[in-house]
């Protein structure tokens, strides 16, 4: 008798051994959605639109989120920073995107907020020998009183000047920065509907001249100096460059669900890592 009850204690642990040792491997192969191992409850579609100066940043933050959260699908376009404003206020989207401060010509009730930072550059041909410009010279440029490269120690060639279509945050920063709030770029200026476009316009054109969004400027195009100062990330940083202005997230009323979840993500550390490859963090 002690035999068989011997024997049957055998068969039972060899059967609790090979289930513990298939539950183990079922581990290894991971359960959890998310790459950290941790099980999202996220899930739902958010809209963004607006800034093509916020749009790359809200790309790289859109991508990791859905790594992060396998159930979140996020769509994100262009338009411009007014454009950005006006469907989150329409309920188009979830979220507007705008390089800029809002307005009080904007519809009431937004809620802007800020997720990082960025400068605004003025672009020349990276053969153009002009390397420094001045304030006033951008002005007089811009508005049409400068127009030969001559005048400016450049060669006798044209000054072909290139701007952003309205309504664009970019637009608005840099004729609030440079020209002045009740100023106007030349009615000549080539006009383009994004940082992209008019990157290539310009980095086609050895007589052209334009600006950008600091995180848009590559080899393709050159960044003078202003006033002596270079425009670069390190002295946006500190203040020596001071034409910086916000990258906000608009939302029609406080964030609230997956939006903030979303706009929570931007401002964690994580979040600020990615804005810290192109933009400035806060």
């Amino acid at each position: 008798m002690s035999k068989k009850i011997n024997f049957s204690l055998v068969i039972l642990t060899l059967v609790l051994s090979l289930a513990l040792i298939g539950s183990g491997c079922g581990k290894k192969g991971g359960e959890g959605p998310s790459p950290g191992g941790e099980t999202s409850s996220l899930s739902g579609d958010l809209k963004l639109s607006g800034s093509t100066t916020v749009q790359p940043l809200a790309h790289d933050l859109a991508d990791k989120f859905m790594e992060k959260n396998p159930e979140v699908r996020i769509a994100v376009t262009g338009g411009g920073s007014g454009v950005g404003v006006k469907d989150a206020a329409d309920g188009k989207v979830n979220i507007g995107m705008a390089s800029r401060e809002l307005k009080d010509t904007d519809p009431a009730g937004l809620v802007a907020t800020t997720i990082a930072k960025d400068g605004v550059v003025i672009v020349v041909h990276p053969e153009n020998p002009i390397s420094e410009l001045t304030k006033e010279k951008v002005i007089d440029i811009f508005m049409g009183k400068i127009t030969n490269w001559k005048a400016l120690g450049g060669k006798d060639a044209p000054i072909i000047v290139h701007s952003r279509v309205a309504p664009s945050g970019t637009l608005d920063f840099f004729i609030e920065s440079f020209l002045g709030k009740d100023k106007n770029v030349v009615a000549t200026a080539k006009t383009h509907a994004s940082n992209g476009l008019l990157r290539q316009s310009v980095s086609a054109n050895a007589n052209t001249i334009g600006f950008l969004s600091m995180g848009y400027v590559d080899e393709s195009v050159k960044a003078p100096k202003i006033d002596g100062v270079e425009p670069t990330m390190e002295n946006a940083k500190s203040g020596t460059y001071p034409y910086v202005r916000p990258l906000n997230l608009v939302t029609k009323g406080e964030p609230a669900d997956l939006a903030k979840s979303f706009i929570d993500f931007a401002l964690s550390p994580e979040g600020q890592e990615i804005a810290g490859k192109d933009y400035l963090p806060l």
